[in-house]
Protein backbone atom coordinates (compact mmCIF):
# COMPACT_ATOMS: atom_id res chain seq x y z
CA UNK A 1 0.00 0.00 0.00
CA UNK A 2 1.50 3.34 -0.97
CA UNK A 3 2.51 5.93 1.87
CA UNK A 4 1.20 9.56 2.31
CA UNK A 5 3.82 11.65 3.14
CA UNK A 6 3.06 14.28 5.37
CA UNK A 7 5.60 17.26 6.92
CA UNK A 8 4.34 19.88 9.28
CA UNK A 9 6.86 22.83 9.58
CA UNK A 10 6.38 25.95 12.20
CA UNK A 11 6.39 29.39 11.01
CA UNK A 12 9.94 31.55 12.12
CA UNK A 13 9.00 34.19 14.47
CA UNK A 14 9.55 37.31 12.12
CA UNK A 15 7.06 35.83 9.88
CA UNK A 16 4.54 35.32 12.42
CA UNK A 17 4.56 39.19 12.83
CA UNK A 18 2.97 39.93 9.32
CA UNK A 19 -0.74 40.92 8.77
CA UNK A 20 -3.21 40.40 6.33
CA UNK A 21 -2.67 40.19 2.70
CA UNK A 22 1.36 39.94 3.26
CA UNK A 23 0.74 36.87 5.79
CA UNK A 24 -1.32 35.06 3.67
CA UNK A 25 0.75 35.23 0.74
CA UNK A 26 3.72 34.22 3.70
CA UNK A 27 2.17 31.43 4.49
CA UNK A 28 1.14 30.28 1.36
CA UNK A 29 4.71 30.01 0.00
CA UNK A 30 6.05 28.73 3.33
CA UNK A 31 2.95 25.83 2.77
CA UNK A 32 4.24 25.47 -1.04
CA UNK A 33 8.43 25.43 -0.05
CA UNK A 34 7.19 22.67 2.18
CA UNK A 35 5.98 20.51 -0.35
CA UNK A 36 8.63 21.64 -2.37
CA UNK A 37 11.56 20.06 0.50
CA UNK A 38 9.53 16.90 0.61
CA UNK A 39 9.49 16.11 -2.53
CA UNK A 40 13.17 16.51 -3.17
CA UNK A 41 13.34 14.29 0.11
CA UNK A 42 11.66 11.61 -1.74
CA UNK A 43 13.57 12.91 -5.08
CA UNK A 44 9.90 13.91 -6.62
CA UNK A 45 9.68 16.18 -9.16
CA UNK A 46 6.49 17.32 -8.93
CA UNK A 47 6.46 20.40 -11.65
CA UNK A 48 4.14 23.07 -11.53
CA UNK A 49 1.25 23.24 -9.11
CA UNK A 50 -1.98 23.84 -10.62
CA UNK A 51 -5.83 23.55 -9.42
CA UNK A 52 -9.02 22.97 -10.70
CA UNK A 53 -11.76 25.40 -11.27
CA UNK A 54 -12.83 24.73 -8.24
CA UNK A 55 -9.73 25.42 -6.65
CA UNK A 56 -8.65 21.81 -6.01
CA UNK A 57 -5.38 20.83 -6.48
CA UNK A 58 -4.71 18.69 -9.46
CA UNK A 59 -1.72 15.88 -9.50
CA UNK A 60 2.00 17.08 -10.02
CA UNK A 61 4.30 14.83 -11.94
CA UNK A 62 1.68 11.48 -11.07
CA UNK A 63 1.95 12.49 -7.24
CA UNK A 64 -0.93 14.20 -5.29
CA UNK A 65 -0.96 17.06 -2.94
CA UNK A 66 -2.38 19.12 -0.55
CA UNK A 67 -0.89 22.41 1.85
CA UNK A 68 -2.06 23.94 5.02
CA UNK A 69 -1.29 26.98 6.65
CA UNK A 70 -2.10 28.54 10.16
CA UNK A 71 0.09 31.59 11.77
CA UNK A 72 2.18 29.06 13.51
CA UNK A 73 2.87 26.43 11.67
CA UNK A 74 2.18 25.13 7.38
CA UNK A 75 1.66 21.90 6.58
CA UNK A 76 2.00 19.61 3.05
CA UNK A 77 1.21 15.97 2.06
CA UNK A 78 2.29 14.13 -0.69
CA UNK A 79 0.79 10.94 -2.33
CA UNK A 80 0.54 8.60 -4.97
CA UNK A 81 -3.62 8.17 -4.00
CA UNK A 82 -5.95 11.24 -3.17
CA UNK A 83 -4.58 13.11 -0.29
CA UNK A 84 -5.90 16.10 2.19
CA UNK A 85 -4.10 17.44 5.24
CA UNK A 86 -5.15 20.68 7.47
CA UNK A 87 -3.89 21.91 10.71
CA UNK A 88 -5.20 23.82 13.42
CA UNK A 89 -5.00 25.58 17.06
CA UNK A 90 -6.60 24.03 19.24
CA UNK A 91 -8.24 27.07 21.30
CA UNK A 92 -12.14 27.48 22.28
CA UNK A 93 -14.97 27.54 19.99
CA UNK A 94 -18.59 29.32 20.04
CA UNK A 95 -21.71 26.96 20.62
CA UNK A 96 -22.68 28.24 17.11
CA UNK A 97 -19.49 26.70 15.29
CA UNK A 98 -19.66 23.58 17.38
CA UNK A 99 -23.45 23.00 16.44
CA UNK A 100 -22.32 23.81 12.50
CA UNK A 101 -19.15 21.43 12.39
CA UNK A 102 -20.93 18.21 13.70
CA UNK A 103 -23.90 16.76 14.82
CA UNK A 104 -24.87 15.24 18.42
CA UNK A 105 -24.29 11.65 17.25
CA UNK A 106 -20.57 12.92 16.23
CA UNK A 107 -20.13 15.01 19.33
CA UNK A 108 -21.05 11.65 21.40
CA UNK A 109 -18.05 10.05 19.72
CA UNK A 110 -15.14 10.18 22.11
CA UNK A 111 -14.17 11.27 25.37
CA UNK A 112 -11.67 14.13 24.51
CA UNK A 113 -11.92 17.71 25.87
CA UNK A 114 -14.44 20.13 24.17
CA UNK A 115 -12.20 21.85 22.30
CA UNK A 116 -10.18 18.53 21.84
CA UNK A 117 -12.73 16.97 20.64
CA UNK A 118 -13.97 19.72 17.92
CA UNK A 119 -10.65 20.41 16.30
CA UNK A 120 -10.13 16.66 15.98
CA UNK A 121 -13.63 16.64 13.86
CA UNK A 122 -12.67 20.06 12.32
CA UNK A 123 -9.01 18.78 11.04
CA UNK A 124 -10.54 15.65 9.79
CA UNK A 125 -13.21 16.49 8.38
CA UNK A 126 -11.33 19.44 6.18
CA UNK A 127 -8.84 16.86 5.05
CA UNK A 128 -10.81 14.39 4.31
CA UNK A 129 -12.94 17.30 1.63
CA UNK A 130 -9.38 18.40 0.76
CA UNK A 131 -8.85 14.47 -0.35
CA UNK A 132 -12.26 14.52 -2.17
CA UNK A 133 -11.22 17.63 -4.15
CA UNK A 134 -14.59 19.46 -2.74
CA UNK A 135 -13.56 21.89 0.64
CA UNK A 136 -16.13 22.98 2.87
CA UNK A 137 -19.13 22.92 0.87
CA UNK A 138 -19.19 18.96 0.70
CA UNK A 139 -19.49 19.53 5.14
CA UNK A 140 -23.15 18.65 5.37
CA UNK A 141 -22.17 15.62 3.39
CA UNK A 142 -19.12 15.08 5.35
CA UNK A 143 -20.18 12.93 8.97
CA UNK A 144 -17.36 11.47 11.72
CA UNK A 145 -18.29 7.62 12.41
CA UNK A 146 -16.28 6.48 14.48
CA UNK A 147 -12.60 7.14 16.83
CA UNK A 148 -10.62 4.09 16.19
CA UNK A 149 -7.88 5.50 18.69
CA UNK A 150 -6.26 8.41 19.89
CA UNK A 151 -4.52 9.27 16.44
CA UNK A 152 -7.12 7.57 14.07
CA UNK A 153 -10.74 7.90 13.14
CA UNK A 154 -13.17 7.36 10.43
CA UNK A 155 -14.68 10.04 8.39
CA UNK A 156 -17.98 9.21 5.68
CA UNK A 157 -18.16 11.30 2.92
CA UNK A 158 -20.71 10.83 0.94
CA UNK A 159 -20.46 6.85 0.15
CA UNK A 160 -16.78 7.01 0.93
CA UNK A 161 -15.26 5.62 4.32
CA UNK A 162 -11.81 7.42 4.65
CA UNK A 163 -9.42 6.77 7.86
CA UNK A 164 -7.49 10.27 9.13
CA UNK A 165 -4.72 9.86 10.80
CA UNK A 166 -3.71 12.64 13.25
CA UNK A 167 -0.84 14.01 15.30
CA UNK A 168 -0.79 16.66 18.35
CA UNK A 169 1.57 19.13 19.01
CA UNK A 170 2.55 22.53 20.60
CA UNK A 171 -1.59 23.27 20.84
CA UNK A 172 -2.33 21.95 17.24
CA UNK A 173 -3.55 19.09 15.88
CA UNK A 174 -2.79 17.73 12.24
CA UNK A 175 -4.65 15.29 10.05
CA UNK A 176 -4.54 13.36 6.52
CA UNK A 177 -6.80 12.06 4.94
CA UNK A 178 -5.83 9.35 1.77
CA UNK A 179 -6.66 6.84 0.01
CA UNK A 180 -4.44 4.78 2.63
CA UNK A 181 -4.03 3.58 5.32
CA UNK A 182 -0.19 4.51 5.86
CA UNK A 183 0.86 7.99 6.70
CA UNK A 184 4.15 8.52 6.84
CA UNK A 185 5.48 11.82 8.80
CA UNK A 186 8.44 13.12 8.21
CA UNK A 187 8.41 16.01 10.72
CA UNK A 188 11.42 17.90 12.46
CA UNK A 189 13.56 16.05 15.11
CA UNK A 190 12.53 18.75 17.56
CA UNK A 191 9.01 18.71 16.81
CA UNK A 192 7.23 17.14 20.34
CA UNK A 193 3.97 15.06 19.36
CA UNK A 194 1.33 14.63 22.37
Amino acid sequence: MPCAYAEVMPVPDADRRLAGRARVAMLSRLARQTLAASARRLGVALGPLAKDDNGAPLPAGGWYWSVTHKPAWVGAVLARVRVGIDVEKVKPVSEVLIAKIAADDEWRLGDDPPAQRFFRIWTAKEAVLKAAGIGFRGLAECRMVSIIDDRHLHVRYRDELWTVEQIRFDGHIAAVAADTTEICWMRPASLRTT
